[in-house]
């Protein structure tokens, strides 16, 4: 935190949750306000992801541009014994975060123009940077038993063919900072790369729809706000249903890494809602 002239001993620090292996995810209560503090083992992915909200935050996106480190630059590297970690540390403003499955209809519809909006943005990004962790790395890295092997095919499903751009990672209830029905701001994920948009787009609906009561009419506004600025190309309607899938497995591949319960529920809740409705919902 003194890398970013933050107190040694901040007044509250909460951990958050941080999907990948080798996140760590934090929010720093601290007299100069609220931080988000991003510490992850690739430096690559941490830099390009804050080159990505300091992108947002210059095109008046609603943001936090990244605070920079002592040095003026905007990731502070990390000395660790092996690797090249680093962290990135991001004001956050007023708002506060909602309850996935209470959203209306109004604030799923914003979560999606929001994601929309951050994908045209995102083709003027300088670099690119593949994400830390694919979903075939994912699966072979969980360990063998009856929950992971039925997330295994998910996860390995091949989207390369579909458009690619700078994506946020997972935005879901968690990256997202809400006044009333709007959404005052989107927080990054430790998780930006470059990647399929549609990937993107079904990471996001399953981290909110699937908390949802009614799930076919969350995934649908949703859907809704996104393709209000950015419509789906044919390739990408056609490849939503699996990239939800694999987006589900994602979902129940960080549950079973953390020892939650139920592992496979967000697979089979994509599986009941089915690909006809899916298609339907894209339009």
């Amino acid at each position: 935190m003194l890398e970013f002239e933050l107190p040694a001993a901040p007044q509250r620090v909460e951990e958050l949750c941080g999907g990948l292996l080798g996140l760590s995810v934090c929010r720093v209560h601290a007299p100069a306000g609220r931080f988000l503090l991003i510490c992850a083992e690739g430096a690559l992915a941490v830099a390009f992801e804050a080159t990505l909200f300091d992108l947002l935050a210059e095109s008046r996106f609603p943001a936090p541009r990244p605070r920079r480190a002592r040095g003026g630059a905007l990731i502070a590297k990390l000395d660790v014994p092996r690797g090249h970690a680093a962290a990135a540390c991001y004001p956050l403003s007023s708002g506060e975060n909602i309850d996935g499955a209470r959203a209306t209809t109004p604030q799923l519809l914003d979560v999606g123009r929001l994601l929309a909006r951050l994908h045209l943005i995102g083709e003027a990004h300088p670099a690119s940077v593949v994400t830390p962790l694919r979903g075939a790395d994912l699966a072979d890295r969980l360990a063998r038993c009856a929950e992971s092997e039925q997330l295994v095919a998910a996860l390995r499903a091949d989207l390369s063919a579909l458009p690619l751009g700078a994506a946020h990672g997972r935005l879901g209830p968690e990256q997202a900072l809400y006044i009333g029905d709007r959404c005052s701001a989107v927080l990054p994920s430790g998780e930006a790369h470059s990647g399929p948009l549609a990937l993107d787009l079904a990471r996001a609906v399953c981290s909110w729809a699937l908390r949802a009561v009614e799930r076919v009419p969350a995934i649908r506004a949703i859907l809704s706000g996104y393709q209000a600025l950015r419509r789906l190309s044919p390739e990408e309607r056609d490849g939503l249903y699996p990239a939800l899938r694999c987006a589900a497995a994602h979902e129940g591949a960080y549950r079973l890494v953390a020892g939650m319960r139920d592992p496979v529920e967000p697979l089979r809740a994509i599986d009941a809602v089915g690909e006809a409705e899916i298609r339907a919902a894209a339009g």
